[in-house]
């Protein structure tokens, strides 16, 4: 909005408003065209504001107000802020010149001032911007909204009421502290104060406990606090954490494990839910700009509980409909076996048919969808998607089996009920409707209607992936106590009885040797992936590089220790800064399935300890120049290595790292392509899901 239409809005906003106020004003010796002074004359307040350079700043707490914040405070008057009010953000707001500021305003009358140049503390700039919100703000834009921060990264606060954008520096707000903050929508205009109010972080998930701390999953952050009382939680609990000042203070609403939950009978599990609602990412992201969508059949859709009938020729465009932030349009095929369909704007179908129902949400981002499906319809795409038709009708049953037993361990945790769903449709979870489903998928599923996997009484976290090395994992890999998943072990998938024999791969050099042969008839050896050949070139981008570490550091602290070196001389660290370029690349620690549990990288001046397969592997991915396939096949696009179970040489005439590797995921509970090798061998479904799921029994639910 320019400036003309700023004007023009809040002066049809005063008219409403001004009769209630004006007697007010004048009395205060406010002239009526002075009340909008600083909207019409910018380069005024400009002059007035330039004053603010003159003084720097030392601190970064909430003693002072900077000129950037006083600029971002006074935002809601005009979209078009001079320059020369952020120039030198550092500054501090002095008397003199927020008297000046109220003259050049026209409010002297109402907000008298006294003083020189002493910096003004911030609880007097509040109560005068107060002032002035009670007397331009016309239209009540700016809120004062309590909140969390949870944490901030650059501009972006997280908080318990959501992502927002912050305008104002250099202050830093201290995670786990509550502070009263002057908004509008979502953006964080100015922070008035710390607050002592104590604030309920509902619905948060316990990851780990130790005896002063707690980590948790909020909204699908990790976060770690202090917490005055962990004897009370355990991980996979669910609870409300109440917060104030850094530390947990009360923890209230706390319901038992999710393992505890499974451990319930037969004619508890009946209660499983039938449906499953599915978050439909674009590409990676909730949001879209615009939805555009037909369907194979009529169909209807619902707004604000009025329906509208369509035929199969009509395509709905969702931004003619008109939907306000906060409200949501439901579109429902009139038979069970018709498809909704997403199009471009042209109405080609960019998606496959998704049976079931479509909500379509508007909040402040965009658009988000959310498909409501039966499970069992919803289990035919993931089929269909996660494993190919040609692997055989038992493989494709046992991929039913773990699909459905995944599902409804998944959609208890509700990760995404911000968004009114339990899942999305990508590898985070399940990959959904990505693929043709086949009459094969169909039948498969159909054949084990309602059977899940069962290990003492709980539903079997059902992981799978692609193909293995010739051996599965346990938790190990993921850096978690084994002992909670007793159904995940290490599996040798070697056909013959010798090689069978389960290798304990843990010794460098026994890995380096079997990892470096690819004669061994595995059920999964089939694949492309049995074994690969990546070069890394760790020193091309240490940028990107430290980059990745950091990412994944804020995520997960517990996986990764930093190191700061001088000499002989080590000590922890919080960040690599400091460490200067890469040396050098090993392996500290490797599991008895031969995955690096324990990656280094050594860089001049430190170095960082790197635990977890997909850390490791999204880390080393950014430098990986080439990978070469069992099949002869390269590929140089690639960057994320396939999989953790590699050895490490180090080519000095190329100053390249080799990597002699085998597998594709993260090698725990099913391998595909091992089931797709025992389907060969004429084994049935059942007797593959109890190979790779130790003691596992299957059930029906339904």
């Amino acid at each position: 909005m320019d400036r003309a239409a700023k004007v023009k809005q809040y002066t049809q906003k005063r008219k409403k408003n001004y009769g209630t106020r004006s007697s007010q004003l004048q009395a205060a010796g406010i002239p009526k065209a002075g009340l909008f002074a600083l909207i019409l004359s910018a380069a005024a307040l400009a002059a007035v504001l330039s004053l603010l350079l003159q003084h720097k700043s030392g601190e970064s707490d909430l003693t002072y107000v900077t000129g950037e914040e006083f600029a971002s405070m006074l935002s809601f008057l005009t979209e078009d802020l001079p320059e020369e009010w952020t120039k030198k953000p550092d500054s501090f707001l002095t008397r003199s010149q927020m008297k000046e500021f109220v003259q050049t305003a026209g409010l002297s009358g109402a907000i008298p001032l006294t003083g020189g140049n002493d910096k003004m503390e911030r609880a007097e700039v509040m109560n005068c911007y107060r002032q002035i919100l009670d007397l331009l703000d016309l239209g009540g834009s700016v809120k004062k909204k309590t909140l969390l921060m949870l944490s901030q990264d650059g501009t972006v606060l997280k908080t318990q009421e959501g992502d927002f954008q912050i305008k104002a520096g250099p202050v830093k707000l201290k995670p786990f502290y509550t502070y009263q903050a002057y908004c509008m929508e979502q953006t964080v205009l100015g922070i008035d104060s710390e607050s002592e109010k104590t604030i309920a972080l509902k619905n948060v998930q316990v990851q780990n406990v130790t005896d002063s701390k707690t980590e948790f999953l909020f909204e699908k952050q990790e976060y770690e606090i202090l917490c005055k009382d962990t004897g009370a939680l355990s991980p996979g609990s669910s609870c409300t954490l109440c917060i104030k000042g850094g530390r947990v203070t009360k923890v209230k609403d706390i319901k038992q494990p999710e393992r505890a939950k499974a451990q319930k009978s037969d004619e508890t599990a009946e209660k499983l839910p039938e449906t499953v609602k599915v978050l439909l990412l674009n590409q990676g992201n909730v949001h879209y700009d615009q939805v555009n969508l037909k369907c194979d059949g009529n169909y209807e859709i619902t707004k604000n509980k009025k329906k509208t009938k369509y035929r199969p020729s009509d395509r709905i465009q969702v931004k003619k409909l008109k939907l306000k932030k906060g409200k949501s349009i439901t579109v429902n095929p009139l038979k069970q076996d018709s498809r909704l369909f997403l199009t471009d704007q042209s109405g080609s179908e960019i998606s496959k048919g998704y049976l079931g129902s479509m909500t379509i949400y508007r909040d402040a981002e965009g658009y988000y969808i959310v498909n409501k499906v039966p499970s069992e319809k919803y289990l035919y795409s993931v089929v269909a998607s996660e494993m190919p038709s040609s692997f055989g009708a038992e493989a494709l049953k046992a991929q039913a089996v773990c699909a459905r037993s995944y599902l409804y361990r998944q959609t208890a945790s509700n990760d995404y009920s911000e968004y009114h769903a339990q899942i999305d449709d990508s590898t985070n979870y399940q990959v959904y409707n990505k693929s043709d489903v086949s009459a094969e998928d169909i039948a498969a599923v159909e054949e084990t209607a309602g059977e899940v996997m069962y290990v003492n009484d709980e539903i079997v976290n059902a992981y799978y992936f692609s193909s293995s090395h010739g051996y599965t994992s346990s938790m190990e890999i993921w850096n978690q106590d084994e002992a909670a998943y007793p159904y995940l072990k290490s599996k040798s998938l070697m056909k013959s009885k010798q090689e069978g024999r389960k290798k304990d791969l843990s010794d460098e050099k026994v890995f380096k040797d079997y990892i470096a042969s690819a004669k061994h008839d595995a059920y999964d050896s089939s694949s492309r992936y049995y074994r690969w050949k990546a070069e890394v070139e760790l020193s091309a981008d240490v940028k990107e590089l430290k980059q990745r570490i950091s990412q994944r550091q804020k995520l997960n602290p517990d996986n990764f220790t930093f190191y700061l070196q001088s000499g002989k001389k080590r000590k922890k660290t919080d960040s690599m800064k400091g460490f200067g370029g890469v040396k050098n690349m090993y392996c500290s620690k490797r599991g008895s399935s031969g995955a690096v549990l324990e990656l280094v990288i050594q860089f001049e001046f430190g170095k960082a300890v790197i635990k977890s397969e997909y850390n490791i592997r999204y880390i080393i991915g950014c430098a990986m120049e080439k990978i070469t396939y069992a099949d002869g096949t390269q590929d140089t696009s690639v960057r994320f290595l396939p999989s953790a179970y590699f050895s490490i040489d180090f080519n000095k005439k190329s100053k390249r790292y080799l990597l002699c590797g085998g597998g594709n995921g993260h090698g725990m509970g099913m391998s595909q392509y091992g089931a797709a090798g025992m389907n060969a061998e004429g084994w049935d479904y059942r007797k593959i899901l109890k190979f790779f799921y130790n003691g596992a029994q299957i059930k029906k639910v339904y």
